[in-house]
């Protein structure tokens, strides 16, 4: 009985300090990045947001990614001109919203800026520019293709 107790003290203390160590990694791991709540976003001197989806800034390779957020490196962008910036952003935030499909993504994105009213024939060229420097990586389209199909969603209605 009493070997059974020294036992369950023995597990209880490793069970604390594992999860002690778990949480100084993670106390250390969120030092790099910095989550940004829903609605509080300010990127190139614009509030952005998608719905309730927070953003993760942080350090990683390539521009942003989503999955059940918005991850973004504001170094990789900074940059990048703003109109560039907001639109990876809605781009990412079209994944959260629409899914997988990397055209649906820009649409939303073209859509989106659009109806805010920053992005217009004009800003549209200046960022297909920006993507023909920039290229193009495994998932997205060639620049001149991707840049048809940006052409294609600022002039269609967006569907209500």
């Amino acid at each position: 009985m009493r070997s059974a107790a020294h036992l369950l003290m023995w597990l209880a203390l490793c069970l604390t300090l594992t999860a002690t160590t778990s949480v100084i990694q993670q106390a250390n791991a969120t030092e790099a990045s910095r989550r940004v709540a829903p609605g509080r976003l300010v990127v190139a001197g614009r509030r952005l947001s998608c719905g309730r989806t927070a953003t993760l800034i942080r350090d990683f390779e390539g521009l942003a990614v989503s999955s059940t957020v918005i991850m973004l490196n504001m170094q990789a962008l900074k940059d990048l001109p703003r109109r560039v910036q907001w639109l990876i952003y809605y781009h990412e935030c079209g994944h959260i919203l629409r899914g997988p499909n990397e055209g649906a993504a820009d649409c939303y994105a073209v859509r989106r800026a659009r109806r805010e009213g920053w992005l217009n024939r004009k800003a549209l060229e200046d960022i297909c520019t920006t993507f023909n420097i920039a290229g193009h990586g495994p998932v997205h389209a060639d620049p001149d293709q991707r840049c048809i199909q940006l052409r294609q969603c600022f002039n269609k209605k967006a569907a209500r």
